[in-house]
């Protein structure tokens, strides 16, 4: 069932591809005049302090800026977008201008309008940044919606045509994102992007909203092609053929759990996830006993970079187990971002071939040098370097 919904969505996003903007079903309309939401009271507390009342001022004389260009806009350049939330925002028709107000939302649009971002939602390290443009290193970071950090005022002296969150939604988005609108005067809405069937009518969204869809559709056409096949052949795979699996992290005794969207790779590459167990720690992990791991005895051990990778052979009670007899442990690659999640976003697409090879290197014998460097040059438009891929697979391919 979950596979015809993906190709459903896939046979749907194309064809928005090909329809005029402002047709039936896209979340597009033409403008049309509305009621103005009052503008509420931000929760956060300003520091006392002259800079910060010039700052206060400047982001006040910013908002009335941009909402006298939203007026003007309103005769025929803008339109009435309906996000994932099923609010109704007006939105420029020409948007060049864009703040991400999450993590997620920064590194899809950075895939896909990376030239139109005015800031970040967090800060990049020197592992990151070795992927990415230059230009990086100079943008404004304004915080994170969901951690208490966005930094409203700071949005709003960079003057986004847009404020954008992507990712998973919750039953508080709409209300959240309309307070950012109603503190900011910035249009805000909210995209649902957070797996392999919300990827692809997200994208399509997106490259619409955004005027990028052949970059949009050439996304959706990777992920038609070497995602869904994937997980079409992987699901066929007999439940007695499986591979099982444990996913670790610190310590290796925390297991990323079945069911939680970190781990939703292991079950699209045909593996079967041992710790199907219940949630214990907060972002779908629990603690583990050596003793359990040795009764789940996996055929293979993944592991979170910055953990016990490294150790595991030279520990007795590790060597126990079939997986690292068998040389058959693994750390997840990295960079810019896990390829299994952390954050949940499209580097978990080639995390899909990636651990499909790994599990089933006769069937899905997948040349994973090549399949780096097209991933990259698609979603991070980037050339990956060889010291580059050897740092992203030595510790990660088939022995």
């Amino acid at each position: 069932m979950k596979l015809k919904r993906l190709l459903l969505l896939l046979l749907a996003a194309l064809m928005l591809a090909a329809a005029p903007a402002g047709c039936a079903g896209t979340g597009l309309s033409d403008a049309q005049a509305g009621q103005t939401s009052p503008v509420q009271p931000s929760a956060a507390q300003p520091p006392a302090g002259q800079a910060q009342q010039t700052q206060t001022q400047d982001a006040d004389s910013s908002r009335a800026d941009s909402q006298e260009t939203r007026s003007q806009e309103a005769a025929g350049e803008t339109y009435i977008f309906t996000d994932s939330t099923g609010r109704e925002v007006e939105l420029p028709r020409n948007i060049e201008r864009i703040t991400p107000s999450g993590p997620l939302a920064q590194i899809v649009l950075f895939t896909l309008v990376p030239d139109k971002l005015v800031g970040l939602a967090a800060d990049l390290t020197e592992e990151q940044l070795q992927y990415m443009d230059d230009r990086f290193r100079s943008l404004p970071t304004f915080g994170h919606f969901d951690a208490g950090t966005f930094n409203l005022e700071s949005v709003m002296l960079a003057a986004p045509q847009v404020v954008i969150d992507i990712g998973q939604s919750s039953p508080a988005m709409a209300d959240d994102m309309q307070g950012i609108q109603d503190r900011s005067g910035i249009p805000t809405v909210f995209v649902q992007l957070d797996d392999i069937e919300t990827m692809i009518s997200g994208y399509a969204t997106l490259g619409e909203l955004f005027g990028a869809e052949e970059q949009a559709q050439k996304i959706i056409g990777y992920i038609s092609e070497k995602i869904v096949s994937v997980i079409e052949r992987a699901a066929a795979i007999p439940e007695a053929d499986r591979v099982s699996v444990y996913y670790g992290q610190n310590d290796g005794l925390t297991a990323l759990i079945a069911g939680a969207i970190h781990t939703d790779v292991i079950d699209f590459a045909g593996g079967h996830n041992v710790a199907d167990i219940e949630q214990t720690i907060r972002g779908g992990a629990a603690e583990i006993s050596m003793e359990q791991l040795m009764l789940w005895n996996p055929d293979v051990i993944l592991f979170v970079p910055e953990s016990v990778y490294g150790e595991v052979g030279s520990l007795p009670e590790w060597s126990r187990l079939n997986a690292v007899r068998d040389s058959r442990v693994y750390e997840v690659p990295s960079g810019p971002y896990n390829w299994m999640g952390r954050p949940p976003s499209v580097n978990r697409l080639v995390g899909v071939r990636w651990l499909a090879n790994l599990l089933y290197p006769d069937i899905f014998s997948f040349d994973m040098a090549q399949e780096t460097r097209d991933f990259y040059k698609l979603f991070y438009h980037t050339d990956v370097t060889d010291a580059q891929l050897s740092e992203l697979l030595g510790k990660s391919t088939y022995k």
